[in-house]
């Protein structure tokens, strides 16, 4: 008994230290998010009076708020158009067999290690002859070839896990193969293509890269690069940076908290298999 309890405290206290080492930084930027304009960080570590100023600031400031919404657009677009394209890749994948399919396979994971700045390159030279610069619709697509790889080879994994007996009942009973896709195979699905979905939003919603190279207006501009222009040349305006990017995450958090369960889920589904 003794030796069960020196085990479980040691293993809560590494757990506590490890949660406190990966805390601490967030919690030092939303702190700090309270700090006086006066109030430069060369005095303290910490706020010396705690105000509300800097919210107020963004909040007003509706460029700020033009920013969420044009970054939940298109994360929101990217991550929908890349799950329908990923699902009905890997349920071919995953249901069938043909000539090349490892082939295949393989080439999707390689194409995750392409560097985005040479995609970032070529894509715009192609969106500036269609007449596609400024505006959400390169960043949508790039940010869907960027993640598709992934999201692909997760899908597999999810289908994979779905025992084909299922589905062959179903048509038994009378289902065409559509209908077995939606009907059975897509609800048992739903909690790792909901991890995918999430996956691929968070990703796009922290993308940079393309977020300045295909967009040049203040109107639609994403929450990546509204944070990046309180760094200046020679000043950083850093109680804007820390309010922006602690609101810039509440997003993200407010969908974890709804379909954190279905993430746990997910991404376990692939797991273990019959």
């Amino acid at each position: 008994m003794k030796s069960k309890t020196i085990k479980r405290i040691a293993l809560y206290t590494i757990a506590t230290l490890i949660v406190a080492v990966l805390f601490t930084p967030y919690l030092w930027m939303l702190i700090n998010t309270f700090r006086g304009s006066g109030d430069t960080f060369a005095s303290s570590i910490f706020p010396q009076k705690f105000t509300l100023e800097n919210y107020i600031k963004v909040f007003s400031d509706s460029s700020s708020m033009r920013s969420i919404g044009n970054s939940v657009l298109c994360s929101f677009s990217a991550a929908l158009l890349t799950e329908v394209i990923a699902v009905t890749t890997a349920y071919g994948f995953s249901r069938f067999e043909f000539k090349g399919r490892s082939f295949l396979m393989s080439i999707f994971m390689c194409l995750r290690t392409f560097p985005a700045l040479l995609l970032a390159i070529a894509l715009f030279v192609w969106v500036v002859k269609l007449g596609l610069y400024d505006s959400f619709v390169p960043i949508i697509l790039a940010n869907t070839m960027l993640n598709l790889p992934f999201a692909v080879w997760n899908s597999i994994s999810v289908i994979d896990s779905i025992p084909v007996q299922v589905e062959e009942s179903g048509m038994v009973d009378g289902l065409t193969r559509m209908g077995t896709i939606f009907r059975i195979s897509l609800p048992m699905a739903l909690p790792g293509l909901v991890a995918t979905f999430t996956y691929v939003f968070i990703m796009a919603w922290n993308e940079y890269l393309f977020a300045i190279t295909f967009i040049s207006s203040t109107s639609k501009q994403l929450i990546t690069a509204k944070i990046a222009s309180t760094i200046g040349q020679f000043s950083v305006d850093y109680a804007s940076l820390l309010t922006t990017s602690v609101i810039a995450s509440v997003p993200i958090i407010i969908l974890f908290i709804f379909i954190q369960k279905s993430i746990i889920s997910g991404l376990t589904s692939g797991g273990v298999k019959e």
